[in-house]
């Protein structure tokens, strides 16, 4: 049941993106089709992680918080389409257990690295949990970067506006099996995961006339590695 509501949601939010402004995927050959996978995603809107659920062709897991799950016909809808709750006041341990269940069911497990929305259009420093989340069960990464969803529906804002969208997936980030530098290890897929990230937002906004103030003063400021 779940595998054919997720994919009636799919053609849907497809169809729904198409009119508003069309969206294009860039780098799907970069994902696998199947085994365990964390995609590690900039996060810029509330419309994230339904712009993710359309671009990818496989399914995605998605973390959401506990309170969605309070409205028993909402929360059925939701757990259909691979949602899992998660207390985000709660033990962060909590929460690498919960990620760490879906990705051993050779599921892709979608984080946001940087913890929550960007109040300015430009990325955030990255949290440690998707080195952590990788190396702790040896999962690829594959860095995401979504084009047009924080012009579209950016926080402050109550309803979103219709817009083009670009999404960016980069090549796989592999964590070293070797437990012996498991903490090294975790800052570099995070430095990584970062470092792509900053690339890929460069490349999506070079050249575009909206181009976001924080945006510019992190080039300016030579925080991006390209």
């Amino acid at each position: 049941m779940g595998r054919f509501i997720y994919a009636c949601s799919r053609t849907f939010l497809r169809a729904a993106f198409r009119l508003g402004g069309g969206m294009t995927v860039f780098g799907k050959e970069n994902v696998p089709a199947d085994g365990q996978l964390v995609v590690a995603c900039n996060h810029a809107s509330h419309l994230d992680p339904m712009i993710l659920g359309a671009a990818f062709d496989r399914p995605l897991h998605f973390m959401a918080r506990k309170t969605l799950f309070d409205t028993p016909g909402f929360a059925w809808l939701i757990r259909q389409n691979f949602a899992f709750p998660l207390d985000r006041e709660g033990d962060p341990r909590e929460a690498l257990r919960a990620f760490g269940a879906r990705l051993d069911g050779g599921n892709a497990v979608v984080m946001f690295p940087e913890g929550t929305r960007t109040p300015d259009g430009a990325l955030q420093e990255m949290k440690q949990g998707v080195g952590m989340l990788a190396v702790r069960n040896l999962a690829p990464v594959v860095p995401v970067y979504i084009w047009g969803s924080w012009l579209a529906w950016p926080r402050g804002k109550k309803y979103p506006a219709p817009h083009a969208l670009r999404v960016y997936i980069g090549g796989q980030i592999l964590p070293n099996p070797d437990r012996s530098v498991r903490k090294t290890e975790q800052a570099r897929v995070t430095a990584a995961v970062e470092q792509a990230l900053r690339a890929m937002e460069r490349a999506a906004w070079e050249g575009e006339p909206e181009i976001p103030e924080a945006v510019r003063r992190a080039w300016n400021g030579g925080e991006i590695c390209v």
